[in-house]
This record gives structure tokens, sequence and C-alpha cells, in this order.
């Protein structure tokens, strides 16, 4: 039978829309009429909706767009509105449809009475399994306005980090994007043309070096050469990326981003933050330490930093403190180790925990701040090196050819 979409008003006075299917158009609107709803539109389905284009949503939701829904949302519930009123204003002003639709699925399910976490995570909306589980215990405690506001806070700091790292990393990512524009082009125009007015003038053999690139820039410009450099360039990437999926590929990959220079730093520093900061915020949100630790394990990027906070969580289980287990795999720094045991033995190891994230947040600013700078030796350096062997190949022939003339 055909699918129909319809837009009606209940007799209250509320808006509603969905699909229907019927006969005709005739018995849909009969069906939408038993129902009391009052029609405003109605249109049937044909295949694909070129209408439709502009509800198309393209990947996940911007955590920007999290971070302010977030923070609205903290903000209504704090001035006294109900979550159903507050939902319906949050659906009125956003202006993503993706997550247009799914937030009235969640209004319509707490409005019936269902929970705010349970709603939010029946449809995966804004919220992770960590945020959830805050959610769920803000509910129980009546403390949920003080949690989102928690939510709002951690999103806003994880969207700042992610923006300053990728700020940081554009200007090194044009330079050597540039780098490989350059070489391809003299690779594949600048060599054959040298090589070609070589053999013209009657050179004999070309220098070593400038052989070496003619093969490369013969087997590159060759249809069947092209395809197989593609085609060993993609196995390369999936070949990594199969391999990281493994426990022993992980391991080792991880392992050696920690040890990488400059950005092995940068990585044990933001796993410090996400850590601290978690774990201080699952602590003060009444989370017992056992599943904080576990859920902040479970949020961690590199395996060896999960590891080493599940490790914890076993321990403490059994009635261990936490500082020891922590400091068994060796990637998480001294200071924090030994802040964390002061914590423990004072008491006030959600203040301490509060202190770390600051203060590493700070290392972590002043890393991306500089990493252009850091990173000038290293691009001098493949810059200077591909530029000399550059004109190593182009001119020696031409110096040769002058020779023989």
């Amino acid at each position: 039978m055909p699918n129909y979409t319809y837009k009606a008003t209940k007799p209250s006075g509320e808006s509603v829309s969905g699909d229907i299917t019927g006969e005709n158009r005739d018995a849909v609107i009969g069906k939408l009429h038993e129902q009391g709803l009052i029609i405003i539109a109605i249109d049937e389905k044909l295949g694909f909706n070129f209408g439709n284009l502009s509800e198309v949503q393209i990947g996940g939701i911007p955590l920007g767009e999290k971070v302010v829904f977030t923070r609205q949302l903290a903000t209504m519930l704090a001035a006294g509105l109900p979550i159903t009123k507050a939902l319906e204003i949050l659906i009125d002003q956003t202006k993503l449809n993706k997550l247009k639709k799914s937030l009235t699925d969640v209004y319509k399910d707490v409005q019936s009475g269902m929970g705010m976490a349970a709603s939010f995570r029946k449809y995966k909306v804004i919220f992770n399994e960590l945020q959830l589980s805050l959610l769920e215990a803000g509910e129980k405690s009546g403390n949920l306005v003080e949690i989102i506001k928690q939510i709002a806070i951690d999103m806003q700091k994880s969207a700042s980090l992610k923006g300053k790292i990728k700020g940081a990393l554009i200007y090194p990512a044009i330079i050597f994007f540039a780098i490989i524009i350059v070489v391809l082009v003299l690779v594949v125009f600048m060599i054959p043309a040298v090589k070609d007015l070589y053999e013209d003038l009657g050179g004999g053999e070309l220098p070593a070096i400038t052989q070496a690139l003619v093969v490369i820039s013969d087997f590159i410009t060759n249809p069947v050469g092209l395809l197989l450099t593609i085609s060993f360039v993609l196995a390369i990437v999936f070949g990594i990326r199969g391999y990281y999926r493994t426990p022993s590929g992980r391991s080792v990959i991880d392992s050696l981003m920690l040890k990488a220079p400059i950005f092995g730093e940068l990585q044990s520093k933001i796993m410090v933050v996400q850590m601290t900061r978690l774990l201080q915020l699952l602590i003060h949100s009444g989370i017992p330490i056992i599943d904080s630790l576990t859920a902040t394990a479970n949020s961690l990027g590199n395996i060896h930093f999960r590891n080493s906070v599940l490790y914890a969580a076993q321990e403490v289980a059994k009635g261990s403190p936490i500082a020891p287990p922590l400091s068994k795999s060796k990637v998480i720094p001294l200071i924090v180790l030994r802040m964390i045991a002061t914590g423990e033995e004072t008491g006030t190891l959600d203040k301490i925990l509060t202190d770390l994230t600051l203060f590493y947040e700070e290392q972590v600013a002043e890393i991306t701040d500089n990493l252009t700078k850091l990173m000038e030796p290293l691009i001098l350096l493949v810059v200077g090196g591909l530029v000399g062997l550059l004109a190593i190949a182009v001119y020696l022939p031409i110096y040769q050819i002058a020779e023989f003339v």
C-alpha cells in the first residue's frame, strides 16, 4: 500500500506529524480523522523525495551543537521549567533535522512518563553511555540540574581541547600537503623533461639519482603503475587499520604513539586530562569509586591508559588504594600517582583530581600553542631534504650536458 506523510494538530492544539499507510488518500484521511486529528497537510511518498534533500544529515551531531543543547537545557531546568517544556523549546530552535527528529522522539517518551536518561539512551542522541549513567544518577538523587551543568562543562572542555589540537595541526598539514603536490609535479613533469633533453643532446647515462626518479616517474605515469601505487597505499592504510583493531596491534600502535616525538608527550597529557576530569566528575556526582574507575577506563582512547585504570578498579574492589595499581603500567606520570595517593590519604581526592585536571589542561594548551614551533625543525628538515634531493636530480644532468657542450 502507498505510504503517506502527514502534518496535523490535536484538539488540544499540539502539532503532530508522521508516516501512515493506506489504500488511497481518502482512506488515510479517514484514519487520521478517526484519531481526532485535524489534517494540515498530507503527501504521498513516491520513491525518493527530492523535497527531503534538506533533511539529509551527513555524519553525527557536531560536538558544538551538543554543548549548546546541554548548556541551554541546564539553564532552563535551573530556572524551574519542566523537562517537557525545556525540550519543546529546544526542539523549536534547533536547525539540525536529525537532532530535531531525535529530540521530538525523546520529548514524546518523556511526556508519556519515561525517565529522561532512559529516553535519551533509547534514541542514542546527544549523550554517550557515561553521560547517560550520570543522568540516571542525577535523576535518582534529585541532583539532575547540577549533573547536566557538569556534563555541559565537560563537553565544552572536550570541544575546546579538540579545537586546539586541530588548529595546531592545520599549518603542518598544509605544509606537508604542499610538499607532496610539488614533488608530484616535479616527478611527473620536470624529471621526464630533463630526461628527454639529456637524451636529445647525447649526454649518455643519467646520474643514478636522476635515473631513480625517472623510474619512479615512469611507474607513476603508467596507468598500471598508478593503479598499483594507489592499491599499495590503500593496502597500507587499511592494513594498519585492521591491525589496530586486533589486541596486539592496538597495544603496539598505542605504545608507539605514546613514544612518538612531540605527539607522544601531547597524547599522554591528553589522556591524563581525560582520566582525571572524568574520574572527578563521576566521584563528585556520587558514583561509587569502582564504577567510576571502570567508566573512566572505558572512555579512554589509549589501551595502555585504559588497562591501567581497569586494573586499578579490580584492585580497589579487593581493598587496595587507587594509586599503587595505577603505577603498574608506568604510563601515568609520577606526579599524578603521588597526588592521587595524597588525596586518598587526606580525603580530598575530589579536589586533587580537579587541580590535576587544571594543571594538565594548561600543559596541553601550552604544547598545542607551541606545536608549530616544536615541529618547525622537522618541517625544515623534510623540506630541505626534498628540495636538495630534487635540485641535485634536476641540475646534475644539466651540468653534465654543459660539460659535453
